[in-house]
């Protein structure tokens, strides 16, 4: 069975060699709380341009300790939806008794979007959460606007939360959008400085497409709100991403495409999905149907979570990427950890069909890890897998299906850019 929900988050933790291991009963001290936030500059679904399923310059933490991310981008060009000048996002979690406070904020510049109908100098955004035994769950999410004005009316620095407007035949406009839940102990709070649907064409865009400035989101809740001794999940998984940095900036990004985390208590027994019918980035993707299946279950004695990603042909007859170099029918990837009283069993495979690159033909049982170097291009890694765990804490595993770093400019990228293809990542925190 498969049924669809709203993105969670997904953590990111160190690496270490094993990929199997046993952690004694008396080594396990399950977190009460656990917590996650995210915060992004631009987000824009819209199929034929810049598309993103996360969000640009995302920070992103997940964890059942303290801890931050900060990120920075230079600049955002998918024109005539967003332009946008220095976005900066932050996300920091503190400890509040036994549970947890987080933060998530982000500022975007020098904005223009629907070909300048909306033109604002900066918005801040930020969602706040925090809940503990010692203290009852509260949040919220609210923006601030600079210079904001749409289609020539101004706006003030505060506004009340999901004001809504339109511009007649073109956009409908949610400004300071704003949700937050709280059920016992458990508080969730998302939203975003403004929330924008095209009611007709734009561009390539068509009506429906969505962009979304500053989204934000914030959660706390008990580790296992279900199952206070069972432990909690994550990972998740994504199709393609690439992205740039200028020193400590990152120059350009696509975001996580067809991004889905898996929920911290799991799917209740089904297979979550988020679906992208296709991605065409320039001249860096031209993808057809993209799918991420998360699945997890968490009991005291048994947990198991599996997490997969797969690139698949819809309107094309093979996939082709940096100009046909790198060539494929199909990709994908799938993560996996299960745990079975407290002994923990973790893995990944990498699925292929007609793999090609730079003309060679990939075998189908290429081994893990295998790299290779393209001429005017860089360093593929094929099959990358790792564990990613903490000894007596979280048990987790990653597969990457292409991971290329390159070493030459080109196709909009300079040289040190990543990009990543078929990812899945598996985690089981205990």
């Amino acid at each position: 069975m498969k049924s669809k929900l709203r993105i969670f988050v997904v953590g990111v933790v160190a690496a270490v060699a094993a990929t199997t291991a046993m952690v004694p009963a008396d080594a396990v001290t399950q977190p009460q709380f656990a917590y996650g936030g995210s915060a992004g500059g631009t987000q824009i679904t819209a199929i034929g341009t810049t598309i993103s399923s996360s969000a640009t310059a995302q920070s992103t933490v997940f964890a059942m300790q303290p801890g931050q991310d900060t990120n920075k981008v230079l600049t955002v060009n998918a024109a005539p939806l967003a332009t946008a000048g220095v976005i900066t996002t932050d996300v920091t979690g503190t400890a509040q008794d036994d549970g947890f406070k987080v933060v998530s904020h982000a500022r975007a510049a020098d904005l223009s979007l629907l070909n300048g109908l909306i033109k604002v100098q900066a918005i801040d955004t930020t969602s706040t959460a925090s809940s503990s035994h010692g203290s009852p769950a509260a949040g919220d999410t609210n923006s601030q606007f600079l210079g904001l004005i749409i289609n020539g009316t101004k706006y003030p620095v505060d506004i009340a939360k999901n004001t809504g407007i339109t511009i007649p035949g073109i956009a409908s406009v949610a400004i300071n959008w704003s949700r937050t839940a709280i059920d016992g102990g458990s508080v969730v709070t998302m939203g975003g400085g403004l929330a924008i649907t095209l009611l007709g064409q734009l561009g390539s865009a068509a009506a429906g497409a969505t962009i979304i400035v500053n989204p934000t989101y914030s959660v706390v809740e008990p580790s296992n709100p279900n199952n206070p001794n069972a432990p909690s999940l994550g990972g998740g998984a994504f199709g393609a991403y690439a992205e740039s940095h200028v020193g400590d900036a990152v120059k350009a990004e696509t975001g996580r495409l067809a991004y889905f985390a898996v929920p911290i208590a799991g799917t209740n027994g089904n297979t979550l999905n988020n679906h992208l019918a296709a991605a065409n980035v320039g001249s860096l993707f031209n993808l057809g149907a993209l799918d991420s299946d998360v699945y997890g279950v968490s009991t005291a004695s048994y947990a198991k979570v599996t997490a997969s990603n797969k690139i698949a042909n819809v309107n094309v007859f093979q996939q082709f990427l940096f100009g046909g170099l790198i060539q494929a029918t199909a990709l994908g990837s799938t993560s996996q950890v299960e745990m079975v009283d407290n002994n923990f069993t973790m893995g990944g495979t990498f699925q292929f069909v007609n793999l090609r690159i730079a003309g060679q033909q990939i075998p189908i049982d290429v081994a893990p890890n295998t790299t290779i170097h393209v001429a005017n291009l860089g360093t593929v890694t094929i099959n990358e897998r790792k564990s990613v765990a903490v000894p007596g804490f979280v048990h987790g595993y990653q597969v990457t299906g292409l991971h290329i770093v390159l070493d030459t400019a080109g196709y909009g990228l300079p040289v040190g850019a990543d990009v990543e293809l078929a990812v899945s990542q598996a985690l089981v925190w205990r």
